[in-house]
Order: structure tokens, then C-alpha cells, then sequence
């Protein structure tokens, strides 16, 4: 059209955002920077973003550029075949040059056996940074690459015992998952392609995953394929093939998944799907566990304290619980971390995910602050707990649910409280312990004279978002 300003070229462009010191001084800019942060980061179509710093003789630019083009699968194996030790630096090994006992390193020990098949993800949970650290769009490995990697740690790696931990990455299914079309990946600015939703744009065909499953699992010397990284549960039930192979081959007893909750509001600020997708899949893994002969649990993860969470959410997740017949034995509650949209709802009390305004437009978040509000939804999360009994009681009363203290099965918290300290005697014990603290006796029990709570149980939840594995033994505490 005549007199129409035409737009400059992408690469010709760059966005300004608010200042730092403006940013710093006003949440609705500050909620308004991370809204532009996040919608330029699909490197189809991100502009650079500048952001001034300083006033006066300090005065400068911060530039920001576009997230990288992804790197093809080619680029990927040329990156996974180089020569890595595999090992810590040999400064933190024994003079055996081995990293056991007091050398040990814990980081080291979640990775030492496991794989990374791919980098990215477009699941852009609110609370994560992945899509800042990695990309939004998936990059995959090989199926050789893969295999080759496998064989080297098999044969190189001080200690494999024949089983890998883990063959994944960010997320355990997104593996070749991408847009069927380039041109509208190129074009689309949506922060998430599973959510509110899965995108009908999306592939979801995990056959190509599967297929790497089976070819490890048969290699020499490879005695079970784990898959420790965290499950796309809402991307799984799109393809119950997969379900069955994960299910039937690669689960150790357990399965870790995060729901994260149970209630709309919460999952709306988190971008996460509802509790039904989570229905679903359990369905699946039961049927499939079944068939197999195994008996296995689901973990699942559930954060307290995140944004957009009411005491009334954190009270049906309890319920949720309750009915369902878990009992969480460490729970997480939401911290503000760096780059995440979840950080800048915490901050300003504003959805950055909707338009930001000065007006009733704008929607506003609610944002658990204080110690003891704080305190009260972890309490939620481990309702079991009669050290958690007091601080539940009145917030029961306070919200006006006296009915659910009681005696009976369909009460949540009982009337009255145990003798002694009250505190809930964790069937884990610690991470870890100092390296001068041996057992009595090193002689492993037999199987049948192990504790029974060596092994995850029905309704125990056992792990965290840290990834660590069922402890049994000792005392623990957390409130």
C-alpha cells in the first residue's frame, strides 16, 4: 500500500528494551523485559535485543544476540565423537587416579553411566531455563553416534557394571520431535509447543526413539537401559508403543514424573498440563506393568510455594494426595532462579505470559511470600507429617474447612498429636557421608533381610527434582 513504512530486515534489527535502572525501579517494565526476553527466542525469526546499563561516564549497551541456528545431527556426532575423558579432572582423582571413596564426586556419579542423545526443548515450563540454555528446538544425535558412545564407556569407563543410567536429555522423549514445517517453525513465536496444548504442528511419533532403546539393550555387555531423564508424560500417551517399551524395559522399579500439581491456576503459571494427562498416562504404565509381570511406581514431583498458587490449591493437592494414597517424603518448594518467566511472575506479581499493563488489564499473580505462608504450603505437600499437624489445624480453621480435622478416613489431619517431638521419621537416609564413616559391615544383606523401605513402595514418594535414588535407613526431616 502507498505510504505504508515498510519493516527493516530481521538481521537489521534489534529491540530495545527498558533500561537496567529502569528495570530495576518499575515491576511492570521489569515484567515487560522478560515478556520481549522470551518471545525472541525461536532462532527462525529472534531480533537482537540491547539493553542500556549506566548513566553518565559509566553509560554502555548490552547487547544481546539471537539464539544460535541449531546444530544439524551431522554438527551434533562431531561434537559427542570427540575424545572426552569421561572422567572428573585427574586433580580430584586418589593416586590410583580413581575418583572412589573420599574422592569421589556426586555430580559425577548421577552422569558417570549415562548418554545424552539429543539438546533442547520446547516444553518452556515457567520455573526452567532449558530453552535459555539450550534451545527451543531439538537437536539429535545419531543412532550410531549413540551406539558408539555406549560401547566406549562401556569399555573405558572405570566401574560399568553393565547398566546405563540414563540414555536421554533435557527431557527423556523429545528425541527428533520438531515441526512438520520449517516454514512455520521459522514464523511461530508461541513460548511452548505442548502447551496449553500440544501443538497440531508437532510431530509425536517416537518410533525413532524406541528404535534406539532396543539397539542398545542388545549390545555386548550392556545388562539394562535406565531412562533417568524427566518424562514428557502428555507426549508419551500419543504414542503407547513407546509407553509399553519404557515400561516393560527401562524402568528400574520407578519412574520419576512431574505433574508438578494438581490445580488449574498453578498449572496455568507453570505452563504445564492438567492432572488428566497424568491420569492417562499412569493408566497406561499400570496396564503395561501389569503385562510384564513387574511391580512398579510412578514418582511424582509436585512443587509448593510456585506463583500463582493459593492456600485453596495447595489444600486439593493435599486431598489429591491423601486420595491417592502418597505421602512425599521431601518435597520442593519454588526459589527464583535466574531467566525463568516464573522468576518475573514471583518478582512483579504480573503475568508476563498475558500483555503487560498499567491497567485492570493487566492480570496479576499471586505470589507466596513470607515464612510462614511459605512454611504452610510444603506443610500441604506432607500432610503425613505430624510436625506439620499444628501449622495445618489452623490454617484449616482459618479457611474455613474445620470438617476436614478429624478421626476419619475422609479427615485430613487428626484431632490430636503424637507424644514426643512430633517430627516424621524419614524412611531415607542422608545423601551422602563423610569419607571417614564406614558401616560395621561392609558384607552386603541378602535380599531377603534387606529393610523393606531399601525399595520404593506404593504411595512413597522418594526422590526430588534432584534425580537421586530411593535411600533407605537413617533419619530424616523436612518441614
Amino acid at each position: 500500500l502507498a505510504g505504508k513504512a515498510s519493516r527493516p530486515a530481521r538481521e537489521r534489527t534489534v529491540i530495545r528494551l527498558p533500561s537496567y535502572e529502569q528495570v530495576r525501579r518499575d515491576a511492570v517494565l521489569y515484567a515487560h523485559a522478560n515478556r520481549v526476553l522470551h518471545l525472541e527466542t525461536n532462532p527462525g525469526n529472534a531480533r537482537a535485543l540491547v539493553q542500556a546499563h549506566g548513566e553518565g561516564a559509566t553509560a554502555r549497551d548490552v547487547w544481546i544476540n539471537p539464539p544460535p541456528i541449531p546444530l544439524t545431527t551431522a554438527e551434533m556426532d562431531w561434537v559427542f565423537d570427540l575424545p572426552y575423558a569421561r572422567s572428573p579432572h585427574p586433580r580430584y582423582a586418589d593416586a590410583r587416579g580413581r575418583h572412589d571413596g573420599a574422592t569421589k564426586v556426586p555430580a559425577w556419579e548421577m552422569i558417570r553411566f549415562s548418554v545424552n542423545i539429543m539438546r533442547g526443548c520446547f516444553g518452556g515450563c515457567t520455573f526452567c531455563s532449558i530453552t535459555e540454555h539450550e534451545g527451543r528446538i531439538i537437536q539429535s544425535r545419531s543412532e550410531d553416534s549413540i551406539v558408539r558412545e555406549v560401547e566406549e564407556m562401556r569399555d573405558k569407563v572405570q566401574g560399568f557394571t553393565g547398566v546405563v543410567s540414563d540414555l536421554g536429555g533435557p527431557t527423556a522423549n523429545m528425541y527428533r520431535l520438531g515441526c512438520r514445517s520449517p516454514e512455520i517453525e521459522a514464523a511461530c513465536r508461541k513460548p511452548s509447543c505442548v502447551w496449553p496444548g500440544i501443538c497440531q504442528n508437532l510431530t509425536t511419533d517416537h518410533d525413532p526413539l524406541i528404535a534406539i532403546y532396543k539397539r542398545v539393550r542388545k549390545l555386548p555387555g550392556v545388562k539394562k537401559v535406565l531412562i533417568g531423564s524427566g518424562l514428557r508424560y502428555d507426549l508419551a500417551v500419543k504414542s503407547p508403543a513407546y509407553v509399553k517399551e519404557l515400561v516393560q524395559h527401562h524402568v528400574g522399579g520407578y519412574l520419576k514424573i512431574a505433574p508438578e500439581h494438581t490445580e488449574e491456576g498453578p498449572l496455568s503459571k507453570m505452563m504445564k498440563p492438567g492432572i488428566g494427562s497424568y491420569d492417562r498416562f499412569k493408566q497406561l504404565f499400570d496396564k503395561f506393568s501389569k503385562e510384564a509381570g513387574k511391580e512398579q511406581f510412578l514418582i511424582p514431583y509436585f512443587i509448593a510455594a510456585h506463583p500463582g498458587t493459593t492456600d485453596e490449591d495447595m489444600l486439593n493437592l493435599a486431598l489429591w494426595l491423601k486420595r491417592n494414597g502418597f505421602r512425599a517424603d521431601q518435597v520442593q518448594a519454588f526459589y527464583p532462579s535466574p531467566m525463568a518467566t516464573a522468576t518475573a511472575m514471583y518478582h512483579t506479581g504480573l503475568n508476563p505470559l498475558k500483555g503487560i499493563h498499567r491497567d485492570e488489564r493487566a492480570e496479576p499473580v499471586d505470589t507466596v511470600k513470607g515464612e510462614r505462608r511459605r512454611r504452610l504450603h510444603k506443610a500441604f505437600l506432607r500432610w503425613h507429617d505430624p510436625a506439620n499437624w499444628p501449622l495445618l489445624r489452623q490454617a484449616l480453621k482459618d479457611m474455613g474447612h474445620a470438617e476436614l480435622i478429624g478421626n476419619g478416613k475422609q479427615h485430613l489431619i487428626p484431632t490430636w498429636q503424637p507424644l514426643g517431638d512430633g517430627s516424621y521419621q524419614s524412611p531415607r537416609r542422608k545423601n551422602s557421608s563423610a569419607a571417614s564413616e564406614q558401616p560395621a559391615d561392609p558384607r552386603p544383606l541378602p535380599k531377603s533381610k534387606r529393610p523393606a523401605q531399601a525399595a520404593p513402595g506404593r504411595g512413597r514418594v522418594l526422590t526430588q527434582h534432584t534425580g537421586l535414588p530411593p535411600r533407605a535407613g537413617g533419619k530424616g526431616r523436612s518441614r
